[in-house]
């Protein structure tokens, strides 16, 4: 079951969000970094390795505060904060409107136990220009029956990225 929006501001689950923002099952959440990502660079995973491929923070422009971004992969990070308790689960879906002008959103599962800021992956299909601080995705809260909590590598504190996007 979805969690009303308005039950997990109220709990402190969810943090730095615009009253406009909370909708009727789920918050919206802005991007307010962006990192391109260089697919040209290798990621490898294994048992007990991982390398990131490479990125590079995109800075918005003078005027407006707006980003002009070509097709490519972009890390975001948000300045919407969430501390899952024990018993939820949370993810972001893309936006309709971003959705239907060729940019999607990709995100893992928020396991129970993560602290941190919301971040994601945009896939830009064609040149899109976005003003810094955008929502670009819903954050939604839902009960789950969890196996413990998470211990993975990004939770952070207030004003910590991942190491690969730093």
């Amino acid at each position: 079951m979805f969690i009303n929006p308005k039950t997990a501001v109220k709990k402190g689950w969810i943090q730095n969000v615009k009253d406009s923002w909370i909708q009727p099952n789920a918050i919206d959440i802005s991007a307010d970094k962006l990192f391109k990502m260089n697919l040209a660079t290798v990621f490898y995973i294994g048992d007990d390795k991982k390398t990131h491929r490479v990125r590079q923070e995109v800075q918005a422009g003078i005027v407006n505060n707006t980003w002009e971004l070509e097709p490519g992969s972009y890390d975001f990070v948000s300045n919407v904060y969430v501390n899952i308790p024990e018993g939820m689960v949370g993810w972001v879906r893309v936006r309709s409107t971003f959705n239907r002008n060729g940019v999607n959103v990709g995100s893992g599962f928020y396991d129970s136990g993560y602290k941190g800021p919301i971040c994601g992956t945009l896939y830009v299909t064609g040149i899109t220009r976005m003003k810094q601080g955008t929502p670009v995705g819903q954050f939604i809260f839902a009960e789950s029956d969890s196996e413990g909590i998470y211990a993975g590598g990004y939770n952070a504190e207030k004003g910590e990225l991942p190491t690969h996007i730093k």
